[in-house]
């Protein structure tokens, strides 16, 4: 019963806050009931009057939570409580507590229309820091500002940094509850690289449910591990009488409410993340934890946000293991060592810092809202900012004034990321929009066919696509009708075909299109390519080694089972990290050959023209160079000797200062005075020295190759005299007395060097045995600096450094005798 829960029990504690303030911050342990009871007792108590909004990270939590609530209090759900995902709804205008998904809540806050009457929002497992759950909590406060929207927030988690939110969310409460648990054992168990975590995990399942009650929760990365899993389990003996059931995202919603539901059978649960948070789940007494969870971050191979797997964070561990004691004690193996425990993060770091924001951008530049200007909890780098816009205007949505384009309003439109919208709308242009709908479909799932067997499906001898030749394969399975039997000897899998068709058709009915795939010409399909991914161009640079360089400079290897033969041009759909001989490289996938032409054709706009004049260091010749370039691609380029001698001189300098080239003479002598001058410069800038800065050091150096004509003239000149000729006759005076290249301690020995090369002191180093005679501290220019005397012992190693050498052998001096006398009983000591 809801009168059970403890945040039911401690409601007056949030009264009391909510009187007080504005907003809440809520932080109460796992199985306190904040999900449920939190959102009733605000509104059966009479402290709301308008709707709640729940937000939820996953789809499944939105529909239980809603399902368990009505269950609770005997509401009807869709009527007085309600739910709403992302393809599914399911409230009507009197619902009054609605749980949506981070996503569904954004959306509602950028389209203000769409608010309604919602009084408070609930930010629910702020904890998982998801990109919707930060922009959400920015945008509502944003609108709780305003004077038109009366808009209350409330943040809760069981993990929270109450001080730092109290900070960034004004006129809060902070309410910390106690709750209920139940102890829970935990078992850490490392696995064997060799071993896939599905196997390990099946291996200890009998002897748990021998030793131990109750049914089993166990948590992998993903679908295709949790149906290996599975497989695995129902392919042993010992699970005759066991209901085994997955739970994951992708689920249909049937299914995900069966996998939660009671069974006269003892039951395995084998979960994503989804089971991590939210749901209490009765009967479960045992956790096994594989340590990993799909992420959302940026994959560079597709050039896209992916769901990434990476290990979980320690808080993260502890709510998986909190599943199994939500009723009462339990049991946890993990299935990693204590040590590595240890070593990971605490909480997970922000999702919106780790991800490609230009989708973000895109949703938000819709709105007339700059992402710039939203004030996150999380501040994003102008960096991952400048990439987002730099993606959207290379894609053709922003124009140079940062503002959507007309294609980029169209790709808004899309619930997609940017890179796919892009492709789907031009390619709809291009009427071929069930092709490249498919290609992006093939990628996003499991191989449809082993490499090494692509070539067999393309009628000529030298096939000029990987991408092209699966397509021939999907479509021969096509015409078997994906029969499992027919397409296994051709080495096709029939199962993900018919998954690539259905993504491929849900792809096509985003820009209002039907699937129909009929294959064009490959001179058409591989400019449509080009069209859709302008900047996954890449170019050969080396033909021996079968190594490429993109738009982006890097430098990218073909892969060895890639169906095509020497192009001068690849465009790969996607590239991945691989070890090549001890080194990590990137290597290209799913490559189409293009012909220069057709790079032409279609990119001609984006060619940018130069001409610059360059030295090349190989002949040491100074040529007039022009280039026709897209990204770090060069198309063409053509040399000229014919150049003036000022431009000569320019290029020479340039080479001297990026440090390609070494002056003979540019030797100590040179260094120390530029270093005397920087001293002066900025330490006694009252003298009215000014440094040489880069600038006028390519000045100097243009004028000294001025009058000559080659490198093995310019290589062996003079530069002392002439960089002292650059001073006037004041300032070489003021150099050469305020600061002198050595110094005479006055001790019948020869001058000291001083070194001037650190930024903000000189240095005089001398043996101690030099200085006995010396008893005021030397100084320079004019008595105003002290120097730092670094102080030498009788093998020549710093053992004291002062800029008060009287105090010295006042102070530490005799401490330094006593030691050094030791050591050194030859030597005098005074």
């Amino acid at each position: 019963m809801i009168e059970n829960l403890p945040v039911f029990r401690e409601f007056k504690e949030i009264k009391k806050a909510w009187d007080e303030k504005t907003h809440l911050i809520l932080k109460s342990p796992t199985g306190s009931g904040k999900s449920i009871a939190l959102p009733y007792l605000l509104k059966n108590s009479g402290l709301v009057g308008g709707k709640i909004f729940v937000a939820q990270p996953r789809r499944i939590a939105a529909r239980l939570l809603c399902k368990t609530l009505a269950k609770m209090v005997n509401w009807t759900e869709g009527n007085e409580v309600g739910y709403q995902v992302r393809f599914d709804k399911k409230y009507c205008k009197k619902t009054q507590i609605i749980y949506a998904t981070d996503g569904v809540v954004f959306n509602k806050l950028l389209r203000l229309e769409d608010l309604e009457d919602i009084e408070v929002l609930i930010l629910d497992e702020f904890h998982e820091r998801s990109a919707f759950i930060d922009l959400s909590l920015a945008l509502a406060l944003k609108i709780a500002k305003t004077q038109k929207r009366k808009l209350r927030i409330i943040v809760t988690s069981a993990t929270l940094d109450i001080d730092r939110l109290e900070q960034f969310i004004p006129d809060a409460a902070s309410v910390e509850l106690t709750g209920r648990s139940f102890p829970v054992e935990i078992e850490h168990r490392a696995v064997a690289k060799d071993n896939p975590m599905w196997r390990s995990v099946a291996e200890v399942i009998p002897s748990l449910l021998d030793k131990r009650e109750g049914d089993i929760l166990i948590f992998m990365d993903g679908a295709y591990e949790i149906s290996r899993l599975i497989n695995t389990i129902l392919s042993s003996p010992w699970s005759k009488n066991l209901e085994v059931r997955p739970l994951y995202g992708d689920l249909s919603p049937e299914k995900q409410d069966r996998a939660l539901m009671p069974a006269d059978r003892r039951r395995i649960i084998v979960s994503t993340n989804i089971a991590e948070t939210s749901l209490t789940i009765e009967g479960i007494k045992i956790v096994i934890d594989c340590g990993k969870a799909k992420k959302m971050s940026y994959d560079s191979s597709r050039g896209i946000n992916a769901l990434l797997s990476e290990p979980i964070c320690r808080s993260s561990a502890d709510q998986r293991a909190g599943r199994a004691g939500r009723l009462g004690p339990g049991f946890c193996l993990r299935f990693w060592s204590k040590a590595e425990h240890v070593d990971r993060i605490e909480f997970d770091i922000p999702e919106i810092t780790a991800i490609d924001l230009s989708e973000i951008y895109l949703n938000l530049a819709k709105f007339n809202l700059k992402l710039e200007h939203i004030n996150l909890l999380e501040p994003v780098s102008n960096v991952s900012i400048d990439y987002a816009k730099q993606k959207l205007s290379n894609l053709g949505a922003l124009n140079d004034q940062e503002n959507l384009t007309e294609h980029g309003m169209e790709m808004a439109q899309l619930p997609i990321n940017p890179t796919w919208a892009h492709a789907l709308l031009v390619a709809k242009r291009n009427k071929m929009e069930s092709v490249i709908a498919l290609v992006l479909a093939m990628l996003e799932g499991r191989p449809l066919i082993q490499s090494n067997s692509l070539g067999d499906f393309f009628p000529l001898r030298n096939p000029r696509s990987d991408v092209y030749c699966l397509l021939l394969a999907f479509e021969e399975g096509a015409r078997r009708n994906f029969s499992v039997p027919e397409c296994r000897k051709l080495g096709i899998h029939a199962g993900r075909c018919r998954e690539a068709e259905l993504l491929a058709r849900e792809l096509s009915k985003f820009i209002g299109s039907s699937f129909h795939l009929q294959l064009p010409d490959y001179t058409s399909f591989a400019k449509t390519l080009l069209q859709c991914f302008p900047n996954q161009v890449a170019q050969l640079v080396s033909d021996g080694r079968k190594i490429y360089q993109d738009y982006d400079g890097r430098r990218l290897h073909l892969s060895n089972h890639s169906v095509m033969g020497s192009e001068k041009f690849v465009l790969p759909l996607q590239t991945v990290e691989k070890r090549l001989k001890g080194r990590i490289v990137l290597e290209m996938e799913w490559g189409s050959g293009m012909d220069e032409s057709w790079l032409r054709e279609v990119l001609g706009a984006k060619m940018v023209s130069s001409m610059d004049i360059v030295l090349d260091l190989n002949s040491k010749k100074v040529v007039k160079r022009k280039m026709e370039r897209f990204g770090n691609l060069v198309l063409s380029i053509s040399e000229s000797e014919e150049i003036s001698k000022n431009e000569r001189a320019k290029a020479f300098a340039k080479s001297i200062t990026g440090n390609d080239l070494k002056l003979k003479n540019w030797n100590a002598q040179v260094d120390k005075l530029l270093h005397r001058q920087r001293f002066l410069a900025t330490q006694f800038p009252d003298l009215g020295i000014i440094e040489m800065d880069e600038e006028t050091k390519g000045l100097f150096l243009e004028e000294l190759c001025e009058n000559t004509t080659s490198w093995r003239e310019i290589k062996n000149l003079e530069i002392y005299t002439p960089l002292l000729n650059c001073f006037s006759a004041e300032e070489r005076e003021v150099i050469d007395k305020a600061t002198p290249e050595n110094f005479d301690l006055g001790n019948g020995r020869h001058p000291y060097s001083l070194d001037y090369s650190q930024k903000s002191e000189v240095v005089l180093r001398a043996k101690l045995q030099d200085l006995y005679d010396v008893n005021t501290h030397p100084t320079i220019v004019y008595g105003k600096y002290p120097l730092v005397v670094e102080i030498l012992a009788p093998n020549r190693r710093p053992v004291q450094r002062t800029q008060d050498l009287p105090g010295f052998w006042k102070g530490s001096y005799p401490t330094i005798r006593k030691d050094l006398a030791g050591r050194y009983p030859k030597h005098e000591w005074r």
